[in-house]
């Protein structure tokens, strides 16, 4: 799958709606479209948001706090578009302290589940957006592709997310506020 494909993927996750906290909101998302082919559709990505009672400024640095705690390196990172994140880094095995297995789901295969063993592409992008009413929502999505690794192909496939992720990010920024 080419770059422009997992923008796309997070792209059109990082726009799902949002409304009560915390939430996780769904949508699919076209993955290819051709005329032959017509358009294809992935996985359905998964947003989760929460409101935070605190400064615009505080609430960016702990989300940018959790990044650097998670050992991912920004390629995103716009305040005046709310946006910060990476929208392709790849993984294996772990993350954030937890198995691939819990965040991720690319199917099962004779030796288990797939996302144990699998290289796994990721797009982990979050909107930091200040609220009229003075609190500060945070909408964090994950779009995880796997690749497997131990034969000759290099096809990757779209997983889903298990929404643990996103709710790990957002418990991280909160624990993060006061912090950054």
């Amino acid at each position: 799958m080419h770059r422009a494909s997992l923008v796309l993927i997070a792209m059109a996750a990082a726009c799902a709606s949002s409304g009560t906290t915390p939430e996780v909101t769904e949508r699919a998302a076209p993955i290819f479209s051709s005329a032959e082919t017509g358009t294809l559709m992935g996985s359905t990505p998964a947003s989760a948001s929460a409101s935070f009672e605190a400064p615009a400024a505080a609430v960016w640095a702990a989300v940018k706090k959790t990044y650097a705690d998670w050992g991912v390196p920004l390629n995103v990172e716009n305040p005046t578009t709310h946006q910060i994140g990476n929208n392709q880094f790849i993984r294996s095995r772990q993350f954030a302290g937890h198995s691939m297995t819990e965040l991720a789901d690319c199917g099962s295969g004779p030796e288990g589940p797939k996302a144990a063993s699998y290289r796994i592409y990721m797009s982990l992008l979050t909107f930091v957006t200040p609220d009229p009413s003075g609190s500060v929502r945070v909408q964090t999505t994950f779009v995880p592709i796997g690749q497997d690794v131990t034969g000759t192909s290099n096809e990757r496939l779209t997983c889903g997310t298990s929404g643990r992720l996103e709710q790990y990010f957002l418990d991280a920024v909160k624990a993060n506020l006061g912090k950054a």
